[in-house]
Order: C-alpha cells, then structure tokens, then sequence
C-alpha cells in the first residue's frame, strides 16, 4: 500500500511543468501581451496565428502558457484559449486548455451556446460575491476620501484595492491584496468601522476614472506611483472601458443644472446635511478675516450695529474672493462633483442637483457679488468659528425699542 501510494505521489511530481528562467521570462512577456490585447482587433487573428507552431512543437511551454491563461481572470484569456482549442494539439495540451477554460468558465467570463427557443433552459446566474464591485466614501471638506475596488481572481479569491486620498490627491494609504470571500468582508469592516453609510457603491468605469486621476496628480508632481498600481489598473482594464470624466455628467444634465439659478441660491442648505454639515475650511486661511472681524469688535468708534452687520458681510464676501483662488475652485468642484455622485446613488436627487449646482458654478470666479451661498455659507461658518465671540458681540440680540420712563422711543 505505501509503495502504491509513493508511486502516485511521484507520478504527480512528474507531470509538473518546470519551466526554465528563459522560458519563464519568456511566458511572462507573452502573457504581457495576450493581457494587451483588442479580441475585436485585425491583430488579434494574426496574433493567435503565430502561436500554432508552438501548441504544436512545445507541450511543456504551451501546457504552462495555457495554465497562466487559466489563472489570469481575463475575458480576453478566454478567446486565447478558445482559439487555440481550434487547433491540432497533443493530449496534455488539449487537457490542460480545457482545464484553464473550465477555471475561467467558473468566474463567469464564458459565454454560455445560445440554446433554441423551444428548449427550457435554465439559467444559473453569477453569484453576487463574484461580480466586481467599487465603493467610494463621502469627501472631507479638506478632500480626504477613500475608494475600495473588488475583482474576482482565480478560483473563489478576490483582488482588492484598498486607497485613502489626501487633499491633494496623493495616496495617503495604499493597499493592493489577494484575499478571500471571509478577507473582503475584514477589509470592509475595516475601512468603516462597520457602521453602514459610510461608503456608497460606485459604477466600475467611475472607480477608473478616480484611479486613473489619481495618477495623474503623482505624474504632475514627478512622483512614483505606489506598488501594484499598475498590476490592478492592467486587471481593470478588462472589466470596464476608460471613462471620459466623472460619471455625476452622465446622470445629470450640467447644462440644465447650471443655468437654474434658484438651485445655486439655494445651496446653503446643504451645509445642514451629510456630508456637509462638518465642512470647515482650514484655520490657517480664515484666521485672518476672523482677526478683522475681532478688531470690530474691539474698535472703540462708535458704529451702528447694522453698521457692524454690514461690515462683517462685506468681511465674508472678501474672504470668498480672495480664498477660492483657481486651484481651490478646482479642488472643491471635484468634491462637489463627488459629493453629488453619492447623493444621487443614494437617491437624494434634489440634494445632488444643489451640489452640482455649486460644482459647475467654481468653474468660474468667485466674485464678492456671487450668488453661490453655498461658497458663501462654508467661508461664513468657517470664520464664525474664528472669530468666535467677538462675532456674538457684534450681533448680540435680536435690535428692539427700549421705552424711557417719559415715554419716548429709542431704537436698540
């Protein structure tokens, strides 16, 4: 019984492909370019073409090539394989095609024969848990926000991208992993703290456009991308198409939202809601207008408090002016354009409308006469918390008539 067993064991040992560093290297350059590859391109058949004297001549390295092919996760894999089924091979390489074939066939990304109409056929759909998945968490108002992609890898794995971006744009955390069913659900716990809302599901080609700008920003600023960037950008390359820009444009009409004016007066309420309601601008840029606001408090002339009122108004106006430079206008159009991509996913059309309002106003300068009271309402809150009671000072209580005992009105 032992040497039955010993013998089996060795039998396997045998049948494993050894691959030599050239032929390695080699493997991995021709994989490289089946994963590069347009299925729908001229280029296409005449790539598949070049690879019939090798199914032919090398078993070794084609039964490797078609176990890579197998293990890529690539619907373009697929139609490799499915060509070359087409042609004569050897048993251990036909064996070895039908196995890769069988693994992708299990993730979904073969397309089952059209059956005839007058044939029941029953359809067993994809698992969910299969399906490729994206998330995005609510911007801060100083731009930090996290996005979370999933694509299902060979066998039940998964690929997960894990990123948190800073204000600028730059990973601040990075983390590209292979991880089981049991890992995505840790990792998704992780990056919410397991209260729900905290990430909102995103179209795939709108997770691209968010990877894809992000590198763009460590291109402007000579910077070297994080490790497994590329490997998951040439993963998702086969699941979705680049897209031209954020996907708010598709579900919105910018036209038609910029030029209601009512929408953009009505902004300020946003500031009430998630994920607005903790929006600041950073201390160092209002403390200044606070300071103004302080030494009219302070100022020992005698001034109206309507006078005051109007002052501090006019401080609000010129801090939105001088704050919301070009490059702050862009930053916060993006999280405004972000912002109301959520909203509207979470079926907050109204909401949506409001913010991308704002978004499509920051395209162009913010004047001391703007009508963008949302603008004016995030700079208004920002230095109230600066100025702090000075600013009660000067407001005080609601202007009244005080009556003297002669009976003569004097204003408050």
């Amino acid at each position: 019984m032992a040497k039955r067993k010993k013998a089996k064991k060795d039998k396997k040992r045998h049948d494993m492909v050894v691959l030599t560093p050239d032929e390695e290297s080699q493997l991995q350059m021709l994989m490289d370019r089946v994963l590069a590859l347009d299925p729908e391109a001229n280029s296409f058949a005449q790539f598949v073409e070049s690879l019939e004297p090798l199914v032919q001549q090398s078993v070794a390295f084609t039964v490797a090539f078609a176990e890579s092919l197998g293990s890529s996760g690539s619907p373009v894999a697929v139609k490799v394989i499915q060509a070359l089924q087409g042609m004569e091979a050897k048993k251990p390489v036909r064996r070895a095609l039908k196995t890769a074939l069988y693994r992708l066939a299990r993730q979904g990304l073969v397309e089952e024969p059209e059956e005839p109409e007058d044939e029941v056929r029953v359809l067993v759909p994809r698992p969910e848990d299969r399906q490729s998945e994206a998330w995005a968490s609510w911007p801060e108002s100083q731009g930090e926000r996290g996005i979370i992609l999933k694509i299902p890898d060979a066998g039940r794995g998964y690929l997960m991208v894990i990123g948190v971006l800073n204000s600028e744009g730059v990973f601040h955390e990075f983390e590209a992993v292979q991880t089981t069913r049991k890992g995505v659900r840790a990792l998704l716990e992780r990056m919410t703290g397991g209260v729900s809302g905290r990430i909102i599901e995103i179209p795939l080609d709108h997770f691209r456009f968010l990877y894809e700008e992000a590198a763009e920003v460590y291109q402007r600023q000579s910077m070297e991308l994080p490790d497994g960037y590329d490997v998951m950008l040439k993963q998702l390359d086969f699941w979705v198409d680049k897209p031209s820009g954020p996907h708010i444009y598709n579900l919105l009409d910018d036209k038609e939202i910029g030029g209601d004016i009512l929408l953009l007066r009505s902004s300020d309420g946003l500031l009430e809601v998630q994920p607005f309601v903790s929006w600041r601008l950073p201390e160092e840029l209002v403390s200044p207008f606070a300071a103004k606001i302080k030494e009219l408090s302070e100022s020992r002339l005698v001034i109206s408090q309507s006078s005051q009122l109007e002052r501090v108004e006019q401080i609000y106006r010129e801090a939105a002016t001088e704050l919301f430079t070009a490059e702050t206008r862009e930053r916060y159009r993006r999280l405004l354009e972000e912002s109301a991509l959520l909203l509207y996913l979470e079926s907050r059309e109204q909401e949506a409308k409001r913010a991308f309002a704002v978004a499509l106003d920051l395209e162009k300068e913010v004047g001391v006469f703007t009508e963008n009271n949302f603008i004016l309402g995030l700079v208004k809150r920002s230095i109230s918390a600066g100025a702090g009671s000075a600013l009660e000072d000067i407001e005080g209580e609601t202007p009244r008539e005080k009556t003297t005992e002669s009976g003569l009105i004097i204003p408050r």
